[in-house]
């Protein structure tokens, strides 16, 4: 079986660099508005038969310590099994799905509530379940054979009835209608999700934030190619960017020359550069516990490789125009003060 990873969520239309026929689309259809959940992400991927499980990157191995997933994956196997039946039952030549979604949970502060002592938070923030759960909020499909794979996102009332149907929990819609209003989705809720697991309230437990996406499965054309467009808002102590965080006016960036992006570059890494974005990387390599040495380098990889990516959505231009010994010291400049953030967060870290 084959994996594809879940693409990165933009934070607004500008970031997609989406054309006007692509804009007129997009006011066409209507859109979705479900809760994010602050958790890892996961998928299932399943040809009917067999079941392998994935992080943000790469299929997980059997034994792989990755918030306790196997247990999951005893609990679920028959609804993401019955997912695939109902989904070739409309069409035969699917060979694959995957179910995206996250792992959330392992802790829930409340008197009523018994914890579980062996199990971990999958984030900190925003309090869900005592125990590990999934929250699924995608289905993607591939036909045909290994010379010609042909991959599509079902419609999302479809996923929703497949979800509903197996007894997998899913994201809900918060909202459904026109893309301005989904936009204006107010955020700094209380997160939904404990209710629907049947758990009694607890105060202050806002939710990160909101996913935005069509209800259509459809693409656009933008100057990174054909795309799906998926959006997020998140409230400020989930932001990965730290003008997000600030309450004050965000920093001015520096005076530059008509030519100096390389100088431009380095202001929006260095906004880049925050511990909530450390945190969500974490997330998507798993605990360091054991193999810590190479799950590291790993980590430090991924993460200087999202903000290079978060980057590019920023500012596609100055990123393209520089020159290669620029597009070095940028890296290097990342590098820096990516190691000066470890430091900093795992020392921290040891310390609590």
């Amino acid at each position: 079986m084959k994996f594809t990873s879940y693409e990165k969520i933009g934070e607004s239309l500008r970031q997609l660099q989406i054309d006007d026929a692509g804009y007129r689309l997009l006011d066409k259809t209507d859109w979705i508005v479900t809760e994010k959940v602050h958790g890892a992400n996961f998928v299932f991927v399943t040809d009917g038969e067999t079941i392998r499980c994935a992080k943000r990157k790469a299929f997980l191995e059997p034994r792989e310590n990755f918030f306790h997933y196997q247990t999951l994956v005893e609990k679920l196997q028959s609804q993401v099994k019955d997912a695939f039946a109902l989904v070739r039952e409309r069409d035969s030549e699917v060979s694959q799905i995957s179910i995206y979604g996250e792992l959330f949970g392992g802790g829930y502060p409340h008197p009523e509530v018994q914890p579980e002592p062996s199990v971990k938070l999958v984030q900190t923030g925003v309090y869900y379940a005592p125990n590990i759960e999934f929250y699924a909020f995608d289905i993607a499909v591939e036909t045909g054979d290994n010379q010609e794979v042909r991959r599509a996102y079902l419609d999302c009332d479809r996923a929703i009835d497949i979800f509903a149907a197996v007894g997998l929990f899913y994201a809900r819609p918060l909202f459904v209608g026109k893309l301005e209003r989904a936009w204006d989705y107010p955020i700094g809720f209380d997160s939904t999700i404990p209710e629907l697991l049947g758990l009694p309230p607890l105060a202050d437990n806002q939710a990160e934030g909101v996913a935005i996406k069509p209800m259509q499965s459809i693409e656009v054309e933008t100057k990174k190619g054909r795309l799906r467009p998926v959006l997020k808002k998140k409230i400020a102590a989930f932001a990965e960017d730290r003008r997000y965080l600030q309450s004050e006016k965000w920093p001015e960036p520096p005076e530059l020359g008509q030519s100096d992006r390389l100088t431009l570059l380095q202001w929006e890494a260095f906004n880049l550069v925050t511990e909530n974005r450390l945190v969500n990387a974490i997330s998507k390599i798993g605990p360091m516990a054991g193999k810590r040495r190479r799950q590291s380098r790993q980590l430090f990889r991924a993460f200087v490789d999202d903000v290079l990516e978060q980057l590019y959505q920023n500012q596609p231009d100055a990123l393209a125009a520089i020159a290669p010994q620029e597009r070095k010291l940028l890296n290097q400049y990342i590098s820096g003060e990516a190691r000066k953030l470890f430091k900093q967060f795992f020392h921290n870290s040891a310390r609590d």
